[in-house]
């Protein structure tokens, strides 16, 4: 009988001791497959085999990925294989964990980032192991990548034969300076296994999960411009952080956002540095994956912490982390202030329109009671009803404005009706001149648009620097009111803004703080704020959060904080501290008092506008007498004239 000799394989054995250890906890396991690693993996693990070298079959394929690569190319996302397969295996499977060998490695660090960022799946505890002999090694540069930079969880197992039983566990640097090119990528050795005996004959005291507790100075940069009380940013205070973007030391930062990350980093040992390259504005994400802004250099991962009040935006976490929310935000109007209501209407705003309609009744009664009283006064010598209802009219009148009649009557009940409808009378001029005088005394104000529903009513304009004011806002589940709003807003740069602020009937966006601060006010000059108030109530609110790179490794440690934070209450400590501090305490006092009026003015000199409505009713009187005089004129002139 012939005897084949069979190579042993340990490479199940020593997969199977790390799979045990660090991917118990994992939702699945996807696994690069590679023909000339005789691994088996144990099936108490959820597993999802990937045969890179079989992707161009697509006839076996269990998931019709023609689907997401429609969507790929709908949207102008640049991928291939390696993406759309890691994508969908991120997103269907919920891969936490990956095992990649050989010359798939480099493949594999290339374009995993770009598979989670497509994902709309995300995880907190990716974990990855990378097998390689070095028999089978023609790229002595395998291990290459920023994965090995920027991801702490990361194990490399080497043997120098296949059929080796001896390996050597390596885990990457990760902690110190994250100068990619002065420092190649550096790895230690944590263990060395022995897969025939199946024990540890060599271990060093580091583990992986003392990397992100001691950072050893890892950089965190952040992307900053000024927008305080969130985050401030100055060349003249000490001390100062690096400035890529300038390339030296001289930036100030400070602000309730950016404190909270330097507070973080003295926890952890990292280093605060800072990218003012695209300032002034947050910025957007377009669909192929790619942004502009702040929030671009976030996704580019030139920044790792993108701040400044930011909202949820559906397109931007599509491609993106958030951490836990930081605090809420609202996001209302300085509006015009109201004027004095003055105008010719300003007679008939003594009475509602209900007591005068009361009033014309009234009169009609004294009309109809004086004509009735005068046609039947004397029966001997009864009087038309033309002239009796002429008596009532003119009499009724003359009683109304305190005016006497030339008529004398000796007629008790005719003089009864008239003391009746005088004291009647005397009452309503008495009432209507307290109401005019308290009317010219006391300043009445027009309606402002200073809540939500009066500003949608008014059809007032209003305006910010940036279309992100609105972004947050879902069409689809808005109100009404807020769709309405959302058809007034206009983007102003900050000249065009200033200047209206100063003339213009326009709303100009501010934001309100959780503990009752006021931001984003700096475009309005001080002379402005007089003729601008403090809308009553938000347009609408949201919580505010900060924008991390998908992957960031730091995001669950830094959400912990955030609780501890939060619980602390040094949210409102820092708001009130940094606000004091930065912020003109004046203007805050000042915009915050606008909300309501101030009535306390003193004396008002009265002008021509308070008394415009009696010259234009003097004036509307004039020219019926003089109607009424030609009109007589023309009739004596008819009546006189002889008959042909």
């Amino acid at each position: 009988m012939t005897h084949i000799l069979v190579e042993p394989s340990y490479w199940s054995i020593v997969l199977n001791f790390l799979a045990q250890k660090y991917f118990m906890d994992s939702h699945a396991t996807c696994i690069l497959w590679h023909p000339a690693f005789d691994v088996r993996m144990d099936g108490s693990l959820p597993l999802i085999i990937m045969d890179s070298h079989k992707w161009i079959d697509v006839e076996d394929d269990v998931y019709d990925y023609e689907s997401r690569r429609r969507e790929f190319e709908m949207n102008g996302i640049a991928y291939n294989d390696w993406i759309l397969r890691l994508t969908v295996a991120i997103e269907h499977s919920h891969c936490e964990t990956f095992l990649a060998f050989q010359e798939q490695i480099p493949d594999f660090a290339r374009f995993f980032y770009n598979a989670s960022i497509y994902s709309i799946w995300r995880s907190l505890r990716n974990r990855f192991i990378f097998a390689y002999t070095d028999e089978l090694l023609e790229d002595k540069d395998i291990l290459r990548g920023y994965i090995f930079y920027d991801q702490p969880n990361v194990l490399v197992v080497r043997s120098p034969y296949l059929n080796s039983s001896i390996f050597d566990i390596k885990t990457n640097r990760f902690v110190g300076s994250r100068n990619f090119d002065d420092r190649p990528i550096e790895f230690y050795l944590l263990q060395r296994y022995d897969a025939q005996n199946r024990e540890i004959i060599w271990e060093s005291g580091n583990t992986m999960s003392k990397k992100l507790k001691d950072l050893q100075g890892r950089e965190v940069v952040i992307g900053i411009f000024n927008y305080k009380p969130f985050m401030l940013l100055e060349y003249e205070r000490q001390p100062t952080v690096y400035d890529r973007a300038q390339g030296k030391t001289e930036v100030f930062i400070d602000g309730t956002e950016v404190r909270l990350m330097m507070l973080f980093c003295e926890l952890h040992n990292c280093t605060i540095q800072v990218d003012t390259t695209e300032t002034g504005d947050w910025g957007g994400i377009y669909s192929n994956g790619t942004g502009y802004g702040l929030l671009g250099m976030v996704l580019d991962r030139r920044n790792d912490y993108g701040i400044g009040g930011l909202y949820f935006w559906y397109e931007a976490y599509q491609f993106m982390d958030m951490t836990h929310f930081i605090g809420r935000s609202g996001v209302t109007c300085l509006v015009p202030a109201p004027h004095h209501l003055i105008s010719w209407t300003m007679l008939l705003r003594p009475f509602q329109p209900m007591l005068w309609l009361c009033v014309m009744v009234c009169l009609l009664l004294e009309i109809l009671g004086l004509c009735l009283t005068r046609r039947f006064e004397h029966w001997t010598r009864a009087q038309t009803w033309v002239e009796s209802l002429r008596f009532g009219f003119g009499s009724a009148l003359k009683l109304f404005v305190n005016q006497s009649t030339s008529y004398i009557t000796s007629s008790n009940s005719l003089r009864t009706v008239l003391l009746a409808s005088y004291l009647i009378d005397i009452i309503l001029t008495t009432v209507y001149s307290g109401g005019l005088a308290a009317i010219l005394t006391l300043p009445t104000m027009e309606e402002a648009p200073d809540s939500r529903q009066r500003l949608y009513d008014h059809k007032l304009i209003w305006t910010g620097t940036s279309q992100a004011w609105i972004a947050t806002i879902d069409k689809r589940s808005a109100d009404p009111v807020l769709l309405g709003l959302m058809e007034h807003y206009r983007v102003s740069d900050a000249a065009q803004i200033s200047d209206y602020a100063r003339s213009e009937q326009m709303g100009f966006v501010v934001e309100r703080l959780m503990y009752g601060h006021v931001g984003n006010t700096e475009l309005i000059a001080n002379e402005s704020l007089e003729r601008l108030k403090l809308m009553v109530d938000d347009i609408y609110f949201a919580l505010t959060a900060a924008f991390v790179p998908r992957l960031w490794p730091h995001l669950e440690a830094y959400n912990n904080f955030i609780m501890a934070w939060i619980s602390s209450g040094l949210d409102k400590f820092w708001e009130w501290k940094i606000a004091a501090q930065y912020m003109n305490a004046h203007r805050q006092n000042r915009i915050l008092a606008s909300q309501r009026l101030n009535l306390e003015i003193g004396p008002v000199k009265l002008g021509i506008d308070n008394i415009i409505g009696l010259i234009m009713l003097w004036c509307f009187g004039l020219i019926c007498s003089l109607l009424t005089f030609v009109g007589e004129l023309w009739h004596h002139k008819q009546v006189k004239m002889p008959v042909p």
